[in-house]
C-alpha cells in the first residue's frame, strides 16, 4: 500500500531514510526556532488575545481559499516571529496577518493557485490595500532576512506519521496502515486549532506534533481503538529520535488536554498522563499493560516498565 499523506509517499521510504529526515528537520528546527512572547508594554501593542484572534481568523481565510493546512501553520509561524521581534500597533494587526498568509501561499501553494495582490486582498475580507499589503510583504521579508522556510508543526506531524506508518506496516499490516491515515486528517485539524492558542504555539514544534499524536492515540486507546499497536512504545520511539525532552513533552500534552474542547471529556481520564518516558531504548511491547507507571514515575525515576 502506497500512503499519501499531503504529498509525503511512504512507498520506498525505510526506517533510516525516514530517521534521517526526521534528524535534519531537528537541525533545520534548532538553527531557526525563535522563542515567542507576547509581552506588552502599551495599551495599542497587539496582546495574546489579539494574536490568538488573528490565527482563528487566519485559518477561516486559509481554508476559504482552499489552502493546506501547512501553508496555514507557515502563516501563523511567521506572525508570531514577527510579534516576538517587533512590538506591533493592534491597527496594523490584520495586515500583517494577510502579508504572513500570501507569503506562506507564496512557499506552500501552487502558483495557479494564488490570486494576484488586489484579487488577494479582497478574497481575504482585509481592510488594507494592495499597496499596504505589498508594503508588509517587504517588511515581512526583509525584518527575516529573505528566509521564511521556517519548519512548522505540520512538517513534524508528516515524518513522525510517515514513521509510524512503517512502524504498522512492518508489525500488522495494511489494516491498521489504513486506520492511521484516517486519523491523520483528523489530527491535522486539532493541530490547526492547537495553532489558535499562543501558549501552544510557543511549544518548539517537533514537541507540539508528537504531544498532540500522543494525547489523541492514549484517547483512542481508553476508548477502544481499532488501532491494534503498542502506541507507548512507537510514541516514545520518536520520542527519542527528534530528542524531545519529557518535561515539555509533559508540559505541551496536559496544555493539549486543558485547551482542546476535543479533550475535555476525557481531561480526568488522561489527568494521570499514563504515558511511558523515553526510558525506552527499543519497541518492545510491555508484559502488562494494566500496571504501566505513569508518564511521572517513569520521569521521576520511582519506577520503570518491565519489558519482555
Amino acid at each position: 500500500m502506497v500512503a499519501v499523506i499531503l504529498g509525503l509517499r511512504t512507498a520506498g521510504l525505510n526506517l533510516t531514510t525516514l530517521t534521517t529526515s526526521l534528524e535534519r528537520l531537528c537541525s533545520k528546527e534548532d538553527r531557526t526556532w525563535k522563542e515567542r512572547q507576547f509581552n506588552q508594554t502599551k495599551l495599542d501593542e497587539v496582546n495574546s488575545s489579539q494574536r490568538n484572534y488573528a490565527s482563528s481568523w487566519l485559518r477561516k481565510v486559509a481554508a476559504s481559499m482552499h489552502f493546506g493546512t501547512d501553508t496555514y501553520a507557515l502563516s501563523v509561524d511567521l506572525l508570531d516571529r514577527f510579534l516576538a521581534t517587533l512590538k506591533v500597533r493592534a491597527k496594523f494587526l490584520e495586515c500583517l496577518a494577510v502579508g504572513c498568509l500570501y507569503i506562506a501561499a507564496k512557499c506552500k501553494e501552487e502558483d495557479d493557485a494564488i490570486s494576484i495582490t488586489p484579487e488577494f486582498v479582497i478574497d481575504c475580507n482585509a481592510s488594507c490595500s494592495a499597496n499596504e499589503l505589498l508594503r508588509m510583504e517587504r517588511l515581512i521579508l526583509e525584518k527575516f532576512e529573505w528566509f521564511v522556510d521556517f519548519v512548522t508543526p505540520v512538517d513534524f506531524l508528516q515524518t513522525y506519521f510517515a514513521l509510524l506508518l512503517v512502524i504498522i506496516g512492518s508489525q500488522q499490516g495494511e489494516d491498521n496502515e489504513k486506520v492511521i491515515v484516517e486519523k491523520y486528517i483528523d489530527l491535522e485539524l486539532k493541530l490547526a486549532a492547537c495553532l489558535q492558542q499562543h501558549r501552544l504555539a510557543s511549544f518548539k514544534p517537533r514537541i507540539l506534533a508528537l504531544a498532540l499524536i500522543s494525547v489523541e492515540f492514549e484517547k483512542q486507546q481508553a476508548h477502544g481503538s481499532e488501532i491494534n499497536i503498542d502506541w507507548l512504545a512507537s510514541i516514545s520511539y520518536l520520542q527519542q529520535l527528534a530528542k524531545v525532552e519529557s518535561d515539555a513533552l509533559l508540559s505541551c500534552r496536559d496544555l493539549i488536554v486543558r485547551s482542546l474542547p476535543s479533550y475535555k471529556v476525557v481531561r480526568l481520564e488522561l489527568s494521570d498522563l499514563r504515558f511511558i518516558s523515553h526510558s525506552y531504548n527499543q519497541l518492545k511491547p510491555l508484559m502488562n499493560l494494566s500496571d504501566r507507571p505513569t508518564y511521572a514515575d517513569v520521569v521521576c525515576g520511582r519506577t520503570l516498565p518491565t519489558l519482555q
